[in-house]
């Protein structure tokens, strides 16, 4: 049931920008007096829909799209024969009704209302979204370290894990957002940024890098996340000692911790007791000697969970940070407390771990890269199952200043969108990044379950990227007529059609490869998680 409401969610989402943009097209169209056939959600097949006079306004088969179909243009121009078995072709349409005798700037007016359209609606719903109020995560709104990649360009220049970034050539910094989008901008320019550390501030230079080949180009920061007691283990060494759950873990031993590095904390620790400093209902406390000798640790399939399990790595001495569990004796788990739970159950019992590594890999030869067999063995744990403490900061703002801030987010979404394919086009950004339907569609159920205020966020930010990538000068896309109606501007005169014809059969050719690519691309990479 749960899944038929998240195709049909994201069926109506993507009808809803498809049907703005087709709109946009349509509108201008009748407008300026040209002869619209059909108005169609979707390709293929006509599925459903009504007939006027003039136009049949219906919904297709291929959900993925929708076209507004005039006549004198063709974003794919038909043969001859093609042409002469189209019903629509069989109507007497006159000739200044015809899309190709309206003017440049006419036709210019009815391609880019389309993009225009959906850039608008991105704009209106950001402005909605912060006037009507948004739970955004806290570390979102902060711009402490969480962490610091190895090998990373914020490591060799000396950057530490709880420094407050206040400024960046010279420019206030107040959101996570904003060092993204500056590194983002700013591959190989050194950076000078103002660091509040322990109270103090200095100054550091990091020049953004492409500087691993599993992570996009940056200087290898992420902000700090507080950890979240999701569960504490009956009878483990944490639960003798108080730990209960939804305490927030602040430091190990007396060093500031977020989620990113706490799991390394406690499994890294020099002594067999460890201090954990907590925050519960909101006052400060320290729990002391806490049994904690070197522990095993299984990441869980999302990004943001982690679990640390009561068996030593003698146990298991092939398991690795980061290897994936795809199963245990053949069960698949949903989460990380039924991992913990299954392995309780079986102290002094073999277990059979299948495991998936080296995630480089796009096939595998076998289902499982390695098949680990030992016994679980009752030892000492610390007993905590842990999460992102889910602290969220209310974003809501009176009109004026919610029409700044959607303004701001919208534009600041494009030019993102902009950078991101400058640096997908230099080879500096993976193709494996792109998102097609699948991805999307994991995306919106994910934003869908934080709310419905989140949705329309998420909504105004894929309207905006629509409209921008509808305006890359490749034909078929819009940007391709713009391109070639400037180009007829600037001549005086059409260009040929023979070449228009063969531009937009390789522009769709292409757009069918890129297609293909991002549904391979999602199925491999966010389902099947090679």
């Amino acid at each position: 049931m749960e899944l038929i409401l998240n195709l049909m969610r994201f069926i109506i989402i993507l009808g809803i920008l498809i049907f703005i943009h087709e709109l946009g097209h349509f509108v201008v169209a009748k407008h300026v007096g040209i002869y619209v056939f059909r108005f169609s959600i979707g390709f293929g097949k006509r599925l459903i829909g009504w007939k006027t006079k003039e136009t049949d306004y219906c919904f297709s088969l291929i959900p993925f799209g929708g076209y507004v179909k005039m006549a004198g243009q063709e974003d794919v121009p038909t043969s001859e024969q093609d042409s002469e078995s189209d019903p629509d072709y069989a109507v007497q349409v006159p000739e200044d009704q015809k899309f190709y005798n309206k003017t440049v700037l006419q036709r210019l007016a009815v391609v880019l209302a389309g993009p225009l359209m959906n850039f608008i609606l991105g704009l209106v719903l950001f402005i909605v979204v912060f006037y009507v109020g948004m739970h955004v995560p806290a570390y979102l709104k902060s711009t402490v370290i969480g962490d610091v990649v190895d090998n990373s360009p914020a490591q060799a220049s000396g950057l530490q894990i709880g420094d407050e970034i206040l400024s960046i050539n010279g420019k206030d910094i107040s959101e996570w957002r904003q060092i993204t989008r500056v590194t983002l901008f700013n591959i190989n320019e050194q950076l000078d940024l103002k660091i509040k550390r322990n109270g103090d501030i200095i100054h550091a230079q990091v020049t953004p890098a492409y500087f691993n080949e599993r992570t996009n180009p940056g200087i290898g920061i992420m902000p700090y996340i507080q950890t979240q007691v999701k569960d504490v283990i009956i009878g483990s060494p944490a639960e003798k000692k108080g730990m209960l759950l939804n305490d927030t873990i602040v430091a190990v031993n007396g060093k500031k911790v977020s989620f990113h590095t706490v799991v390394n904390e406690i499994r890294f620790a020099s002594e067999p007791t460890i201090s954990i400093d907590i925050i519960r209902d909101g006052t400060n406390k320290r729990i002391e000697n806490i049994l904690a000798e070197k522990i095993g640790v299984i990441k869980h399939l999302d990004f943001y969970q982690g679990v640390v399990v009561g068996f030593d790595p003698k146990v298991f001495p092939d398991l690795q940070l980061n290897d994936k569990i795809l199963s245990i004796d053949s069960n698949f788990f949903n989460s990380d407390q039924d991992i913990t739970e299954y392995l309780a159950a079986r102290v002094n019992q073999e277990v059979v771990i299948a495991l998936q590594r080296d995630t480089k890999k796009l096939f595998k030869k076998s289902t499982f890269d390695y098949i680990i067999s030992a016994k679980v063995q009752q030892g000492n744990k610390i007993g905590v199952l842990f999460e992102p403490a889910q602290t969220t900061v209310l974003e809501k703002y009176p009109l004026h200043t919610a029409v700044w801030k959607g303004t701001q987010r919208t534009f600041s979404s494009g030019f993102e969108l902009f950078a991101a394919l400058y640096y997908l086009a230099l080879g500096k950004i993976s193709p494996r990044e792109l998102a097609g339907p699948v991805g999307i569609y994991k995306i919106t159920t994910d934003f869908a379950k934080s709310g419905f205020v989140m949705l329309l966020s998420l909504i105004a930010f894929l309207s905006v990227n629509l409209s921008i990538i509808n305006m890359l000068p490749i034909p078929v896309l819009d940007g391709g007529h713009v391109l070639f109606l400037t180009i007829e501007g600037i001549r005086r005169k059409p260009l040929n059609e023979r070449v228009v014809l063969i531009c937009q059969k390789i522009g769709f050719a292409l757009l069918m490869l890129l297609i293909v690519y991002t549904f391979y691309n999602d199925i491999v990479h966010r389902l099947i998680g090679k």
